[in-house]
């Protein structure tokens, strides 16, 4: 493995930093159910981990539903996962040691993803990851959601100094590859998330990896 250095570690959330999928799928089932509307499996929403959610319930509904349907939906999910946080969210095993490493060697590290900035932020809190990122960018902070790299965009536009060659990009979904190639950002795809390796490998990103401590060679 080329061991490049970066300066700044740009982080998805779900799946890559915390293990929040039985938060997730408690949090969309119980959303469809108390809208009366056809269950989804565990499976169908792990699948889609990473998308919006908005994209989420169209992606999951049988039949179209108009947009007060889908703004309902996606409110009641927020009600039920600030419920369920504390409960199933845990983060993934060598996660804290190392993003405290890549910090004490003096680089960045930011979130991209999907979820709402506030649940972001109250869920590094939770698990102690907070004190060592620097910046939180969540979908409601972006017009384009993933794989568009607006979030991407807006974290450079942050810190100012940094390029785009000395960022790497690291998630555990193809959405995430996908976004950090468009703006021309290595990418690091973590498979103990989502999608499997062989998904992540179709998108081609620059590495893999298959525990939180790989990625200490990177910095």
């Amino acid at each position: 493995m080329n061991n490049k250095k970066y300066k700044l570690f740009v982080f998805d959330f779900d799946g890559t930093l915390g293990d929040t999928g039985e938060c997730v799928v408690a949090s969309f089932q119980g959303a469809l159910e108390q809208n009366q509307l056809q269950q989804a499996s565990r499976e169908e929403i792990i699948h889609r981990m990473g998308l919006s959610l908005p994209q989420v319930f169209k992606s999951l509904t049988k039949e179209a539903y108009d947009d007060e349907t889908y703004d309902k939906l996606v409110t009641d999910y927020r009600s039920l996962y600030r419920t369920y946080l504390t409960e199933k969210t845990k983060s993934f095993p060598g996660v804290k040691e190392t993003l405290k490493y890549i910090k004490e060697m003096g680089a960045l590290c930011s979130i991209a993803t999907s979820k709402k900035t506030e649940f972001a932020e109250l869920s590094c809190k939770y698990l102690g990851l907070d004190p060592f990122i620097d910046l939180y960018i969540g979908d409601d902070k972006v017009k384009n959601k993933k794989p568009d790299p607006e979030m991407l965009h807006n974290t450079l536009e942050h810190f100012g100094s940094i390029t785009v060659d000395e960022a790497v990009m690291i998630g555990d979904a193809t959405t995430d590859i996908i976004m950090g190639k468009a703006l021309g950002m290595d990418t690091i795809a973590v498979t103990w998330g989502a999608h499997s390796r062989d998904a992540l490998l179709e998108s081609e990103p620059t590495y893999i990896v298959s525990q939180a401590n790989d990625l200490k060679v990177f910095v």
